[in-house]
């Protein structure tokens, strides 16, 4: 399967240091030259992302429809955006976004979505990790995620915790 992933996700993947999560999830993981910018404005925050684990395994692919790219833009940032229109142009792939905004486009165009949470459900159901309640905490901390308690609860109770 393929997933395109905007920014937040890596970011916060990198932080607690489980990038490699999408890797084992996915057979191909896309990103727009938008996000790879925007985490190259973030690396005084993040770090040298580039050099992160398992980020040379991301694949850096542009979206064709600009125009697209353009119209979502004007209330999206522009990696959500470009990230959007590259999951829209990518037969059956699954968008890796965050933010509430991205999350209500996607889904209005119809795109399958999971988010940082959803990786961490999934990774544990495939047994890579034992529990996610720490790295929900890690993320809150040192990814300064910031997520609903409902969201949370929910979260845990899918992974069964």
């Amino acid at each position: 399967m393929i997933a395109v992933c905007n920014t937040s996700p890596i970011s916060n993947l990198i932080q607690i240091q489980r990038l490699p999560l999408l890797f084992e999830q996915f057979d191909q993981v896309l990103m727009p030259p938008e996000v790879a910018a925007e985490l190259d404005a973030g690396k005084e925050f993040i770090g040298a992302w580039r050099a992160a684990p398992g980020a040379t395994a991301l694949t850096l692919r542009p979206a064709s429809d600009r125009a697209l790219v353009q119209e979502l833009s004007a209330n999206l940032h522009v990696g959500e955006a470009a990230a959007i229109a590259l999951a829209v142009e990518t037969a059956g792939a699954i968008l890796i976004l965050d933010e509430s905004d991205g999350r209500r486009a996607a889904t209005r165009i119809g795109l399958r979505l999971t988010g940082t949470l959803g990786l961490l459900i999934a990774a544990k159901r495939r047994g890579r990790i034992a529990t996610i309640a720490p790295l929900i905490e890690e993320l809150r901390t040192k990814a300064r995620l910031w997520v609903a308690e409902d969201v949370v609860r929910r979260a845990l109770q899918l992974a069964g915790e």
